[in-house]
């Protein structure tokens, strides 16, 4: 599990922008889910345990593009991938300690290149075996390696482990089983064994490294490397699997399911992409053809009230400003760490998609976010959705 943002969750929707931020941005988590790859000659099996306190769990396939693999992502309701699988049988989990440390001391630097969202997807939708991403890496900015380490797996059996150490990756090959994370001294006892790999034998020590409490565990995985076979274990964590196949899930197009309904949903049609979990969503907008000003103006005194904590009770219906009235600091001190709120721009889909408010892109510093307004018939704003949002690049949620 890689540093959510507050831990990357919450609740996708305080009714305002700022709800955004409290689940879709920042939460750093405060303890470690548990990795780990079982191999031999024969086999490559990836396992992992996500920990942590949003239950909203979801598994998305995006089928592969020009230049991209197709890839399986999993996590939670704010789209941003805390692991994944693509066709090439490349797979990678990350485990996070939640705070900066002297050691560690990562940073930007101008000899890596920065991407459009997340790096670790454009990692893995661009890279076939470890050592390819291990030179994605050392040329491309990764703001985890400053509270997390990851861990990669191929299906030749080869692993990696990268972390940072006092400004440099460091960089632990191998080619044997081996793992990490919360059920550290369990996982080092069961591997001393030197077991079989065998899904079977996996999901027991996934079983045993289970975490209950604050950051219980939510979900487990398990990847075959070799074969493209997924196999889900969603809470409670149990030794039945819901088995999946990637190339016959991305036969399907893109799609998710949620993983507190996956029994269920699997044998049902699959469900389309929300926006937040597409690929560079904010690209199928395009500019309102005949931009309303006085909704734009609207917008922005409600931003500007929102960034400043001078938000007024006459711009909202009674029912939303009862929520928002004494949320104001809160508001107000979540939206800084988007940076300064700089602009709005109306928008439509594409596809002339419907849409029951206003869509806009709303432009900060740090982000872009797709949000919906809708009005009453006095102007007055009756609700606000978030449908996306996309850091910067170089602008990752956890960092500074």
């Amino acid at each position: 599990m890689m540093p959510p943002r507050k831990r990357r969750q919450s609740c996708l929707t305080r009714v305002v922008l700022a709800l955004l931020v409290a689940s879709m941005a920042f939460s750093l988590p405060v303890r470690a889910c548990t990795i780990f790859v079982l191999t031999d000659a024969e086999r490559s099996l990836f396992f992992n345990n996500e920990d942590w306190k949003n239950p909203v769990t979801r598994l998305w396939f995006i089928p592969a593009g020009d230049g991209y693999f197709g890839c399986a992502y999993l996590g939670f309701d704010d789209g941003w991938a805390q692991g994944g699988v693509n066709t090439a049988g490349l797979a990678y989990d990350w485990v996070a300690s939640g705070k900066k440390d002297k050691t560690t001391q990562w940073f930007a630097s101008p000899e890596r290149l920065t991407v459009r969202g997340n790096p670790t997807q454009r990692m893995l939708e661009t890279c076939a075996t470890v050592e390819e991403a291990i030179a994605f890496y050392g040329r491309h900015h990764e703001q985890g390696f400053a509270t997390a380490r990851i861990l990669l797996a191929d299906k030749t059996g080869a692993s990696a482990i990268i972390r940072a150490e006092r400004g440099k990756l460091v960089i632990e090959r191998e080619t044997r089983s081996r793992g990490f994370g919360y059920g550290g001294k369990t996982l080092e006892k069961l591997l001393a064994r030197q077991p079989t790999p065998t899904v079977e034998g996996g999901a027991k020590i996934l079983q045993a490294c289970v975490q209950e409490g604050y950051a219980a565990t939510k979900y487990a995985n398990i990847f075959d490397l070799r074969t493209g076979d997924i196999l889900m274990l969603p809470a409670p964590i149990t030794d039945i699997p819901v088995k999946l196949h990637l190339a016959t899930e991305l036969e399907k197009g893109a799609h998710y399911y949620d993983l507190p309904k996956l029994r269920e949903q699997v044998n049902q049609p699959p469900v389309p992409l929300l926006n937040n979990l597409k690929r560079f969503c904010l690209d199928e907008f395009t500019p309102a053809i005949r931009p309303d000003a006085a909704v734009l103006e609207r917008i922005d005194r409600l931003m500007r009230g929102a960034e400043t904590g001078t938000s007024r009770g006459e711009d909202y219906t009674t029912e939303l400003w009862s929520k928002l009235a004494g949320a104001q600091s809160e508001i107000r001190n979540d939206l800084r760490r988007f940076g300064n709120y700089r602009q709005a721009q109306l928008v439509e889909h594409q596809s002339q998609q419907a849409s029951s408010g206003q869509r806009a892109i709303l432009d900060f510093e740090k982000t872009r976010v797709l949000q919906v307004f809708t009005f009453d018939e006095q102007g007055k704003v009756a609700s606000m959705q978030t449908e996306a949002l996309e850091w910067k690049p170089g602008m990752e949620p956890y960092g500074d």
